[in-house]
């Protein structure tokens, strides 16, 4: 990575606010790419060729100015980025006053290129794998094409148990930058934002116990293991589902504690209506308070005492509830196959 003349402007504004000396930066070629004399900028310095030819710093004197072409009194260091020469650095001044604050400039410089390097190598990591996630939920997916890109392109072998969390969040790409922190220490294939506000995580299944941001407006998802390209497909649509047949949030809703209410969801639409659009239609001129009753009614199993207790009603309060929603909607929840036939009613409302 060489040093650029966008970078080179940024350093310059930032140091010569601390530097009181004249601050000259080169690129490996020897030209001023950014100065705090504009009119130096573009020009060919000799200190810097000089340090080039040798990779070495150079002392310029007084006495030694007319060795060098276009050149002043100071003290010019190379730039170094990951052993290659990337720039040099020069301060204007006699050399025994400025070489510390040389030194402290090109320490400065190396620090932001190696910055912007992995930033850099972060966010191509990020675009190849934003693409291979696009492929791998695209309904005609190549199995064996994302499994070859994922092993010599990405480097990772995909041939494991995987689990994919889907998180939902206003600040999709804050939270992304949160979870890697978060997940630093566990093995994961990515963390990525993704459409709809949702940042998807897949985990290297089995994992000890993950803990989950401590957000009580963020919806968590959590897919089933699976392996492979396959399985981290299926985990991702469970996890999304498990969000959709649930509306708690600050917590993980788990697809393997909705089984039942996934099975329910996913009847074949034209049968679900020929079968419930005449209890549907009754359901929906219910007072709330019926649906409210109803619902904590399923949730606690269809046991009379808690679901009072959970509603803070008498059980003949609840009892009186429940009459009146059968009389009227002509189905009753306590009769095992008719609590099927309105509890799928709910999971499609």
């Amino acid at each position: 990575m060489e040093l650029t003349d966008q970078l080179g402007r940024e350093i310059i504004n930032r140091l010569s606010k601390y530097i009181n000396v004249p601050i000259n930066l080169m690129n490996p070629q020897g030209k001023i790419v950014a100065s705090t004399d504009p009119a130096r900028v573009g020009q060919s310095h000799g200190g810097a060729i000089a340090v080039i030819e040798t990779t070495e710093p150079q002392f310029i004197t007084d006495e030694e100015v007319t060795h060098y072409a276009n050149v002043k009194p100071g003290a010019n260091l190379p730039i170094f980025h990951r052993d290659k020469l990337a720039g040099v650095v020069g301060l204007t001044g006699p050399p025994d006053q400025v070489t510390q604050a040389a030194g402290m400039t090109q320490g400065s410089v190396e620090i932001a290129l190696e910055q912007i390097y992995i930033q850099r190598q972060a966010f191509y990591q990020e675009r190849q794998w934003n693409h291979w996630l696009q492929q791998l939920l695209n309904e005609e997916m190549d199995r064996d094409e994302l499994i070859r890109e994922a092993s010599y392109t990405l480097r990772i072998d995909v041939n494991r148990t995987w689990q994919v969390v889907v998180f939902q969040a206003e600040e999709p790409f804050e939270l992304a930058e949160s979870l890697k922190a978060m997940f630093h220490h566990k093995e994961y294939l990515f963390i990525l934002p993704y459409q709809d506000n949702m940042v998807i995580v897949t985990i290297l299944f089995p994992e000890a116990s993950i803990l989950y941001p401590d957000n009580i407006h963020l919806s968590i998802g959590v897919g089933e293991p699976g392996f492979s390209i396959d399985g981290i497909r299926q985990s991702y649509k469970q996890a999304c589902e498990a969000m959709e047949l649930s509306d708690r949030k600050g917590e993980p809703i788990y697809s393997r504690d909705l089984q039942m209410e996934r099975l329910l969801h996913n009847v074949d639409p034209r049968t679900f209506l020929e079968v419930t659009k005449v209890y549907q239609n009754r359901l929906q001129h219910l007072e709330q308070i019926y649906h409210t009753t109803l619902t904590h009614f399923f949730n606690q199993d269809m046991k009379m005492n808690r679901t009072a207790e959970v509603l803070h009603i008498h059980r003949n309060t609840l009892i009186y509830r429940l009459d009146q929603l059968t009389r009227k909607v002509g189905l009753d929840p306590r009769h095992f196959k008719d609590a099927i036939i309105l509890q799928t009613i709910l999971l499609h409302n």
